[in-house]
Formats: C-alpha cells, structure tokens, sequence
C-alpha cells in the first residue's frame, strides 16, 4: 500500500504508531510543503518515507530524496533530467552552506501561464549562463554532499518588528508540544501594530482545558528567539487547508479577525481584567499610551504586545512624572512586563527618594567663580607657553637643522632624525616630570578632600597644573615600574609592581589623596574618582586600593573609597562614592554590587619572570626600536627623493634660509607624507609577524614574553587609528593574522592580539570595543582564543574576554560586558548586569545602502576613506607655510619684533588646522538635523572623513583648552548649543554629531555621548539635551533622544537610554539608570 499526503494531512490522522496501526503500508510518499522531524520520527519508523519536492510549474517533482528518524531532513538531490540551482537575489549562485533561492531547469519546465506574459517572465528568466530557470520563491541551502536542505518560504517570511520570521519554524515547534495535533502560525493586526498568532488543534486524547498556554510559550522561548514567540495562541477545532491539502494561511487570518479572539485565546489573561488600584491605572494608561494601543490588560506582556527598548524607556519615562511609580526603572520592564507586576514593585519601593539641590549648590550661584577672569588667566597661560615653544621651533628649525646638514650632510641628517627622538626621550622625560612635580608644589601643593567652585582660584590653578603635568611622555612610561615613581613624586603613595595599564585616568589631579598597594592592577582606561567636577564645583575625596587588588578594563572608583586587599571589580562596573569593596570579594554591575569571592589567580611558573626594573628596561627598549622603525620609512623616502634629485647640501640650506614656496617641493613633501604613512601601516603588520606570538595560557606580569603581547596590541591599536572603521581595516587585520568572515565592520577596537580572534561574517563592531584583551591580574597575564558568531553586533565599549565563545546573530548593547555562559543564538542583551532584550526596535532601509551596495557606491565609500591618507600632506602643508612665513624674520634682529613675529606666526599655524576643520564641517555636513542614513550613504561617507579629519588636524590643540571657555567658544561655532557657564570635562577636543548636543545654563559634563547609533548598519541619529544646572559624571553615557531634568545627575559609568527622560532634581545610577 501507497499513501501520497501532505505533511499536514499526515498529520491529521492522528496516528501514534503508524507501522503498528498500519502493518500493510509500505511506502508513504510526502510532499506539498515541509515536514516535521517528529512526523519523520513517527512515519519514517519501519516503512520507506520519502520525501518529495517539486512546483507544478516543473511537473511537480523535482527533487527526492528517503528520510530516515534521526537524521537531519532534506529535499534531496534532483531527479534525472533536472537541475536544482541555488542562487541570489541577482540570481548569482552562492557557496555552499549559503541560503539562498532555489531555481529549478532542465526538463518538464512549464511553458508559462496562460495569459500572463508579465508573470510568466517574472517567475521564468532566462539566465545569460543558466539557460531557462523557475524561480520557486523557496529558500534552501545545499550542503556539501549536494543535498538540499529547504528553510521554507521566501514569501511566508513575515517580518515583525524588523525581524524576519520563519511561520513554518515557529509551527514546527508548536506541532512538537504533546497534546498538539496540528499547528499554524499567522501575523495579524494593523501595520506597526502586528502580532504573531499561533492556532493549535488538540490531539483529542487530552481535553483542550489542559492545554497550558504559558507553558508552552516558556517552552517556545528556550527553543526559538524571542520574535518569533506568538503573543497570543488561539485552540481551533481544524485549521483551514487548500484544494492540495497544504494549510491556508490567507484563510486562517481571516477567520481570526472575523472570531473573537480574545474568546478564543488560551494565552494569558483577558485584557479586560479590572485594575487594583490607581498605581495599576497608571501604569495600565502608560503602557497604553508609549503602545498606542487603546487599553492594556493587567496580566498582557508588554513585549508581546509590540513593546520595544524605545517604547519601555517612553513608558519608564511617563511613569518618573508621578512619585508612585518614578522609582520604576527601564530594567524592570524587562523583568517584569506586566501591569500587574510593575505595579507590585512599584508599591514595594514606594516614593522616589532624592532631593532637591540645596540653593547655595546651584551653578548660577556658586560663590568664588569668576568665568572671565578665569578664561582670562588661562588665555595667557597658553600664550606663555607658545611664547617659548615658538622660539625654540625656530632655533630647532633655522639653527640646529642646518647645523645638522652642516656637519652629517641632509641625508645623514633626515636618516638620524628617527633616532633622535627616542635618545631625548629619556631627558624629556627627566625634564617634564621636574617641572610637573615643581609646579603642582608651587601652586597647589598638596590635595586635600574639599570641593572648590569652577572658575575660581583653585580651579585655575588646578588647570594650570594639569596642563604641566600632561607634558609628562605618559604613554611611554605606560607598564613600567617609573609610571610609578612619577606618581610618587606627585604626591601618591604606591607600592611596589603596581600594574597600571594604558588609559587609566589618573591625570586629574589629586594625587595626594591616592593610596595604591603592592601588586595591584589597575586595567585598560580604569578611571580613578580622586578628583572630579560636579555641580559647577571640582570635588576632590581619596581613593585607597589595597594590597592584589584588581579593577578591570573600564571599571572605576568614585571618591571616599577603599578597595580591599585581594578584592576585584569587574569591567565595566563602578564603585560609587563613599563605596567599600571588602577584603577578597568580586563586585560587578554599575553601580557595583556583592557578586562572590575571587577566584584563585592563575598558577604561572615565576622562574622567568625579569626583576621590576629590568622588566621596564626592555620594554622601554623594545618600544623605543619600533618606533625607529615606524618612523624610519617616511625619513628614508626623504633621503631617498633628495638623492635622487641630486639635491646637494648647499642649494638646501640656501633654500632653508629663505624658505619660498616652490610647489615641486611642496608636491613632493606632501607625496612623500602620504607614502609615509602607508609604509608605516605595512611595517606595523611586519612587525606583528615578526614578533612572536604567546600560546594561550597565563604567564607571570614581568615575564620577558609580556613585553611582546604589549607591543603586539599597541601596534593593533596604531594602525587602528588611521584604519578603523574603513574597507582597509578588515584586510589589513586579515594580514595582522586575525581571521575575519565576508562583510564585516569594524571600528576602533583595544588592546587586541590578532591571532587569538576569530569573527565571523556579517559582524558590525562599533567604537571602543575591548576584544579579548589579555587578562591581568595579580601578577599574572591570560590570554586565550576568542570565537566570535556570525551576525553579532557590538555597541560601543563591549568588553569580550579573552576565551569568551559567542554565538551567532548576537546583539550586545553599549557598555555591556560578554558573558558567554548566558547568552545564545539570536539574542539582544543589555546592561550590567545583562538583560535579554526580547523586542529591540530595528530600522530597514535599501539593502543598497546598509548590507549589499553597488559597485558604484563601493568605490565612492573607498575614494572618501582613501583621503584620510591625504591628511598627513595636509599638517605637512601647514609646516611649509609656518617656514615661509618666519624665513621673512631672517633680516629681522632677535628682539620684540623677531618675538612677536614667531610667536603669532605660531599662533596662526597652530589655529590654522582648526580653522580648516571648522570650514570642512560646515561644507560637508552643514547643520545636521536628527535623522536616519544609510551605513554606505554618500552622507555617512561625507560624515566619517570629517570626524577622522578632526581627529588629526585639530584635536591636539583643542585638547591644550580643554577646561577652558575658549573651547566652548569653538564647539559653538562647529554647531553644538552651549549655555553660560557649562563646565566640561574632557573628551571635547573632538566631538561626534556636535549640533545634537544641547547644554543649558550651568551644566556640568564630563561624560560621553553617544548622539547616534548603527544597529542595522543604519546610522540613527538624535537630539541629547541637559537641563540648566545638571550633571553628568566620567564615564557615564547618554543615548541619543536622552533628557536629563534640571538640577539632576547622572552617576558614574551609568547609561541613559534611548528618548529616555529624567526628572528634575534626582540622582540617578545604573547601566540603564533608575
């Protein structure tokens, strides 16, 4: 016996047992639409199941194949006379193991259909290489073994929310729920407002009011992701089916909109529940309203409902406007998803605390602060300075050059130009820490807990010091034992094989009032909350960390704190002020909390390990050769392009005594920055083959193979600087020993070893990411490999540790740290601690410009990427003016005007780079509005070049005012809307998406931003809005659309969600906040 059904008729039956029940049947022959591998389990039992796959366009089969249980489900290979293509949208063929469209040709293809030219030409191309094809609109992927494994549908992909949604997947899972006869799945509701319905048909041996609908919806969430569980499920006595027995959808749909639904649904409780108690209304009209949804029930899920990040932090946002619910916060959304249970939590933690600002605390008000005298002051502090490194330029330029050239010949001269700077280093180094230490004792002379108001005495002289101390050559005392020592003159107490990494704030003053243990570590860019700026006022309190403590990458500690002996706190968490962290315990989350005891520090063999000292001699050393060798190529291009022309050492140095412009020397100068670079670039790759890698593991901190991990990931992180975020940084990881899939973006990212990461296709790394970077901690170094799914999306300043194995289509949002043992497949996550996000709100805009562009659009993104190699020709071009116009003061005598004249031709070359990124923002971008672009819109291209431009040209001056108005000053003009007396921290000298930023009166900053986003690889971009005299603390960041009331602060390390609001006169903390 024979029996031919679709898999939905199959399934009908009802049968349990089928080579029991039906001991004379031999064959069962399926097909028509996709089967289960629980019908396969059931069917394929004891007789021959086959599986048959073919339109009728195409005489029905086209492809077969014997499905045995257990084993995955196929669609076979084509019959004879048949051939199964697998293509592209532009009916390209894509690899194996690549979804794509299945085309059929060969014999027994349909002339067409009868009447429709139009159709038959859509659906019948003709292929220039292929021949005649039908398109079946059915995704597949063939595997290796040439079988073809069907995903179902194009055209029963729905999308949700953004999301594609597979219908047959999420039916395959409810037909698997015991007690389930039948399943389908359909998207019903008003554009913007969809909601997946999934409708069940009762096996008939249980009775239906057994049937538990939430715990099959919690049985669905462990097995798909979050979109594609149904907000609601519906029992049916039949599901509607056509004339060839496959389910009807179209039918289906329209049977649930002409039912009532809500009669029908066995999901959670009816929306018309009454509400307790006027907390549960408010909560209830909240949700509706942030939904738009006329009313919503106190036991619906938010999320199933249509809820969004966006939409729960509007709703959080309207629910701060009342004390009962303002201490709700976005998390708890999240957590909790329903009115009912908001408001149970809501009662729990009554009114919102916080107070409001004393008046004498108010920025307008603040007694000692003198805005313009202060700026004033700090104008002619800066013009002291030019005042003397102008002249010296001069005497370096016009005196010791050609001394130089003089005595070792022009190449000699260029050739031991790279040398010189790392042999001065060492005095350098000598002679700026000695001005620091004198300066800091004259003006300040030592820190003490106090607050003082901004703009006033102290504060100037705060600035003045922080200035000083910042000629320091800190980067390259970075991870030796004299970082230390300067500490110590400045006033810190720390012991002895402190590990201080790159980037930890430890430049804001206060050093009296810190205490460092010994062994302790301190890693990547660790802030440190001695001194910071709050209400208008610079607040200094102590810091203690004891003995083998650990702050990992990105954590920081607030002012008035101890870290105890042994103790830890993870990346990316924040100790708040007055916080104690007890001796031996971890602590994570912003702000931080009791999580367990420390675990033991890895075992490493010591016998290796160098002397303190020693170990910072070959690190300096080592660094010191490769400069050299970075710098060498530019200088040897220099040499040679000189020798080539045959130039000799007298028309040179009659040429530098008078300086005239002649354009084939500036066209090659600029020729020879631009190679330069390029030659710098290859070296860094060079040398990262070149130095030995480390196996993975854990090795003691002075280690001699320590020295080599470090120069491996500066040399990363440099090139990262010119590359990242282009087409070029991909190629040029790839060539570092990184391996990296097809489509990839990525942006700066920090302290990475290249060959210990491994990224999959389609990834999207936003700035700031910490991939992987080896693990420091008491004494010890780990680094291991680091797998990284296809699909995944950072948000800024992830933080991925090394070993972490992440799966595919992940979402991480911003400051959120990886912790592989949650998360899975298809997930979006949030937070610190982490979230899962079970909506996220996600944009689609032409392919074209976000995943797939053409080939005119390619190169147009590479020609704009290509000139960030130009800018160095750009500061090359400035340097030959600045010759020009002082060789006009070689007649002059060496008086006041000889001074003057340098001093403002310095003056000018200096602004000269701002003044040009100013023009080249107002040419390229213009006012910029809040809106959506497209990752390979010529926008975004035009948008990228000019804060990479900022970046070279104009960031190194900015950076000398930060803390001053005079920076304000240039931030107006660049678009960014300031108010009077806005206090701002660092990080201003080069600013993304300035006209979003809007500070009123009094604000106080020292945070960062993030006015735009690039989830779906479309650039989202928004207003970010402080109220007159509030407060944003380092490290904490806001979200563009975020409002932050008068009078309020944000906490350190904290984060403000998207158009999220915050009340007047609160305090607020937390990764998001509440």
């Amino acid at each position: 016996t024979v029996l031919m059904p679709t898999p939905t008729l199959l399934r009908a039956t009802g049968c349990v047992a089928p080579h029991a029940a039906l001991p004379d049947l031999r064959l069962v022959y399926a097909g028509g639409e996709a089967i289960a591998p629980e019908l396969v389990a059931r069917w394929g039992q004891g007789i021959w199941l086959e599986n048959g796959y073919g339109p009728t366009e195409c005489t029905v089969t086209a492809t077969r194949t014997r499905l045995h249980p257990g084993v995955p489900v196929t669609i076979g290979v084509p019959i004879p006379g048949r051939n199964a293509l697998v293509l592209d949208p532009e009916l390209h063929p894509v690899a194996d193991g690549v979804p794509g469209e299945l085309c059929l040709s060969g014999v027994g293809l349909a002339r067409g259909y009868l009447g429709l030219p139009e159709l038959t030409a859509e659906r019948f191309p003709v292929h220039p290489h292929l021949g005649r094809l039908y398109r079946t609109g059915d995704s597949v992927v063939r595997q290796v073994d040439g079988t073809l494994l069907y995903q179902g549908r194009l055209d029963a992909q729905v999308k949700v929310r953004g999301h594609r949604i597979e219908l047959e997947a999420i039916e395959a899972a409810l037909a698997a729920v015991p007690g389930v006869r039948a399943a389908g799945c359909v998207l019903v509701g008003s554009v913007g407002r969809e909601q997946l319905v999934g409708c069940v048909v009762s096996n008939g041996v249980a009775p239906a009011e057994s049937f538990d609908p939430e715990a099959t919806r919690t049985r669905l969430r462990a097995e798909l992701p979050e979109p594609m569980v149904p907000a609601r499920l519906v029992l049916v006595a039949a599901l509607p089916t056509t004339v060839g027995g496959k389910l009807d959808r179209r039918a289906l749909a329209a049977e649930l909109e002409r039912a009532a639904a809500a009669r029908s649904a066995v999901a959670p409780a009816s929306p018309g529940a009454p509400l307790a108690d006027p907390i549960e209304r408010r909560i209830a009209a909240a949700m509706a309203s942030a939904l738009e949804l006329p009313q919503v029930g106190r036991d619906e899920d938010f999320f199933s409902l249509g809820g969004t990040s966006l939409r729960a932090a509007e709703l959080i946002s309207a629910l701060r406007t009342t004390p009962d619910t303002a201490r709700l916060a976005v998390r708890e959304v999240y957590e909790l998803r329903t009115v009912e249970r908001l408001a149970a939590r809501a009662r729990h933690g009554g009114a919102a605390e916080g107070a409001l600002p004393d008046p004498e605390d108010s920025p307008g008000s603040v007694p000692g602060a003198r805005p313009v005298l202060c700026t004033v002051a700090q104008g002619l502090w800066l013009l002291f300075g030019l005042s003397w490194v102008a002249p010296l330029g001069y005497l370096l330029a016009f005196d010791v050059l050609p001394w130089s050239v003089e005595q070792l010949g022009a190449v000699g001269a260029l050739l031991l130009l790279p040398f010189l700077g790392p042999l001065l280093m060492p005095l350098r180094a000598v002679a700026s820490v000695a001005l620091a230490v004198a300066t800091k004792r004259l003006l300040i002379g030592r820190y003490r807990p106090g607050s003082h108001p901004a703009w006033g005495w102290f504060y100037l002289r705060h600035w003045i010091v922080l200035r000083t101390v910042r000629l320091v050559p800190w980067r390259r005392l970075a991870g030796t034992p004299w970082q230390a020592s300067v500490l110590r003159a400045l006033g810190a107490r720390v012991g002895r094989r402190v590990h201080i990494h790159r980037g930890v704030e430890l430049l804001s003053g206060g050093w009296d009032l810190l205490e460092i243990g010994d062994d302790v570590t301190l890693g990547q860019e660790v802030r440190v909350g001695l001194v910071h700026l709050a209400a208008g006022r610079v607040h200094c309190a102590p810091v203690r960390i004891e003995d083998r403590a650990t702050l990992g990458v990105r954590s920081g500690v607030g002012g008035d704190t101890v870290v105890g002996a042994g103790a830890q706190l993870t990346p990316l968490s924040s100790l708040c002020d007055g916080g104690r962290i007890p001796q031996g315990a971890r602590w994570d989350g912003v702000p931080a909390q009791p999580r367990d005891a420390v675990p033991a520090a890895p075992v490493v063999d010591h016998e290796r390990e160098l002397g303190e000292h020693a170990f910072g001699l070959r690190l300096m050393a080592a660094q010191t050769g490769v400069s050299v060798l970075l710098a060498l190529p530019f200088f040897g291009f220099v040499s040679a392009a000189v020798w080539l022309a045959e130039l000799g050492d007298p028309e040179l140095l009659a040429w530098w005594s008078d300086p005239g412009i002649d354009w084939r020397f500036v066209a090659a100068l600029l020729g020879l920055s631009v190679l330069g670079l390029l030659a710098s670039l290859v070296m860094r790759a060079l040398l990262l083959w070149a130095i030995p890698a480390v196996p993975d593991g854990s090795i003691g901190r002075f280690d001699p193979r320590y020295v080599g991990v470090w120069l491996r990931t500066d040399l990363v992180t440099g090139a990262g600087t010119w590359l990242s975020g282009s087409l070029l940084w991909p190629v040029w990881l790839r060539g570092a020993g990184m391996r990296i899939g097809r489509g990839c973006e990525i942006s700066t990212i920090v302290d990475v070893l290249p060959e210990n990461v491994t990224v999959g296709a389609e990834c999207f790394f936003a700035d700031g990411i910490y991939l992987a970077g080896p693990w420091i901690d008491r004494g010890t170094v780990t680094t291991a490999h680091t797998e990284i799914g296809t699909g995944t999306f950072f948000g800024n300043h992830v933080v991925v540790p090394p070993g972490a194995v992440l799966p595919d289509d992940l979402l991480l949002g911003i400051c959120t740290p990886a912790e592989p043992r949650s998360l899975r497949s298809a997930s979006s996550w949030f937070g610190h601690p982490p979230f899962e996000l079970p909506h996220r709100e996600v944009v689609e805009l032409d392919r074209a410009l976000t995943h797939r562009p053409s080939p005119l659009r390619w190169l147009h993104r590479l020609a704009w990427e290509l000139l960030r190699f130009a800018l160095p020709a750009v500061g090359s071009g400035v340097l030959v003016g600045w010759l020009a116009v002082v060789g006009a003061l070689h007649d002059v005598p060496r008086g006041l005007s000889w001074w003057a004249g340098v001093v403002g031709s310095g003056a000018l070359t200096v602004a000269a780079p701002c003044v040009l990124v100013l023009a080249l923002k107002w040419l390229l971008l213009g006012r910029v509005q809040p809106g959506r672009h497209g990752l390979w819109s010529s926008w975004c291209c035009r948008w990228d070049f000019l804060y990479v431009a900022w970046g070279f040209l104009a960031r190194g001056l900015l950076d000398r005012l930060a803390g001053t108005l005079w920076l304000t000053f240039y931030l107006r003009a660049m678009g960014m809307r300031i108010g009077r007396r806005v206090l701002l921290g660092g990080g201003f000298a080069q600013v993304v998406d300035p006209d979003m930023l809007e500070f009123a009166d009094g604000a106080t900053f020292e945070g960062l931003f993030q006015a735009h986003s690039f989830e779906d690889r479309v650039l989202k971009i928004g207003r970010v809005r402080l109220g007159e005299g509030s407060t944003v603390r380092g490290g904490a960041v806001l979200l563009y659309g975020a409002e932050i009331g008068q009078g309020s602060t944000v906490a350190p390390h904290s984060v403000v969600m998207k158009h999220e609001v915050l009340q007047p006169h609160r305090h607020y903390a937390g990764c998001p906040v509440r």
